[in-house]
């Protein structure tokens, strides 16, 4: 996807190229240019699954915004519980590839802070990293997901735009 110019420009052709499965009005997204990717993959996978569907269906899009530097998406969508794994597994990977996106830019990016108390929190690159001068996590985006199939580490690779699940003793996990 060429990076139009303005927030308003590819937001709009995300929304004009996905317009066939998204219900009601179009949502302002509240995240950095640089983040444009992710929601365009993002998309991209949640139309991927709902082909799957038997019956055309409509996700109604609730939120899609920034929170403590990571990427948030919010959406209804009446489907069967293969393809909402899907829809979830895509949210995922969107998550996981905006905790090492700049968000300004959109290349490989770093969890960073504030100095003082306030600490807030943002991706960013080398080049971009000015007013956040900690960085706060320099390795893999990781995290423990519970689904129905049971309790897992995930690990993402930025370069497959991926994630490896290793399965977690039931023990481990509580």
């Amino acid at each position: 996807m060429s990076r139009p110019k303005t927030p308003a420009d590819w937001q709009a052709q995300i929304y004009a190229r996905h317009s066939d499965w998204i219900a009601g009005s179009h949502i302002h997204m509240a995240v950095g240019d640089g983040w444009s990717d992710v929601v365009a993959r993002l998309f991209d996978r949640i139309a991927e699954a709902l082909a799957g569907e038997p019956v055309p269906t409509k996700a109604a899009i609730i939120d899609i915004k920034e929170k403590y530097a990571e990427l948030r998406a919010d959406l209804i969508c009446p489907v069967g519980p293969d393809t909402q794994a899907a829809i979830d597994h895509a949210i995922l990977l969107a998550e996981m590839r905006s905790e090492c996106t700049c968000d300004e830019c959109g290349r490989e990016g770093r969890l960073r802070s504030t100095l003082g108390e306030s600490g807030w929190l943002a991706v960013k690159c080398d080049d971009h990293r000015s007013g956040y001068p900690r960085t706060v996590a320099k390795g893999l985006p990781r995290r423990r997901v519970r689904d129905r199939r049971g309790t897992f580490e995930v690990v993402y690779d930025r370069a497959t735009d991926t994630v490896v699940e290793t399965p977690v003793d039931d023990v481990d996990s509580r």
